[in-house]
């Protein structure tokens, strides 16, 4: 065999260096990134703690209007808030959650719910199940299935046994009652929170409540309501917050003083030059009128 010229080891160490940057590359090279599985979709949630397990969410129609998402188990009844501004993300160990939006569990009275369905049959009393039916949710049976809210109906209606069976009928009385003093500790609660013009003024206080109670109530209830209250409208007077208003001061007066004249615009020369030339002649309308005699 003929010895490797000089050339030729060179090419044999060319060979070897690709091959060895090769094997670089091929270490180096990034992992294929897992792809989406849209079975799989991260949320966020905000609930109370140890209270997920053995809930459901269901689909409700709405006490005011629509329809709304809630979750219900055996101890807890939410309704789920979506907060969301569009633009945001989170990080979560090593991953991305692209969808943003926070889902807030917020504690909902079961009843708000059932008082629709309720008032259709206050005339009588009926069988819880034969009351919470709905074609277009049929999750509200879910409701009637549940002990918590057979508990906590009892606030607002008759409750009574024939024959080992619980018949239910609304209370009116039972129920603006219940509602009243829910208004009041709502009132409470809020105190903190509200500005000083409302809460020196007792019965616009009471609107300003009035109207975060309303978003538990239907149109026709929030009227029956409002009366029960007795709720005043606001007047005319009430829509300029006084307190916002400044007095004129002597400073505001010496300014109002110093405000600048308005200047006439100068005159150009030619017209200087025609009003000279004017003096001591009539207007031509001076020789089309009468003449005295």
């Amino acid at each position: 065999m003929p010895p490797k010229t000089r050339k030729a080891k060179k090419e044999d160490v060319v060979e070897q260096d690709e091959e060895v940057a090769e094997e670089i590359l091929e270490e180096t090279k990034p992992a294929k990134l897992p792809e989406t599985d849209k079975g799989y979709e991260r949320k966020i949630v905000l609930a109370k703690a140890g209270s997920l397990p053995n809930s459901r969410i269901i689909k409700l129609r709405h006490p005011k209007e629509g329809c709304a998402l809630f979750r219900i188990s055996e101890d807890n009844f939410d309704e789920i808030l979506a907060v969301n501004d569009g633009h945001r993300s989170f990080f979560y160990g090593e991953s991305v959650i692209e969808n943003g939006t926070i889902h807030v569990f917020a504690p909902y009275n079961p009843i708000f719910v059932c008082l629709p369905y309720l008032e259709k049959t206050e005339s009588k009393l009926v069988e819880i199940d034969e009351i919470l039916k709905d074609e277009q949710y049929e999750d509200i049976k879910e409701l009637a299935a549940n002990r918590r809210v057979l508990r906590v109906l009892e606030a607002v209606c008759d409750v009574k046994d024939v024959l080992d069976v619980k018949l239910v009928r609304l209370n009116r009385e039972k129920m603006l009652e219940w509602i009243s003093r829910k208004f009041e500790s709502l009132k409470k609660q809020m105190e903190s929170d509200a500005h000083k013009s409302l809460l020196d003024c007792a019965e616009a206080y009471d609107r300003h409540v009035f109207t975060f109670l309303t978003d538990f109530l239907s149109p026709e209830l929030s009227q029956t309501v409002k009366n029960h209250l007795k709720i005043q409208e606001a007047t005319s007077s009430e829509n300029v917050d006084m307190s916002m208003k400044r007095r004129a001061t002597e400073e505001d007066e010496f300014f109002e003083k110093e405000k600048p004249v308005a200047k006439k615009p100068k005159e150009s020369i030619q017209t200087k030059k025609l009003q000279a030339a004017s003096k001591g002649t009539k207007s031509i309308s001076s020789f089309f009128g009468k003449k005295a005699n």
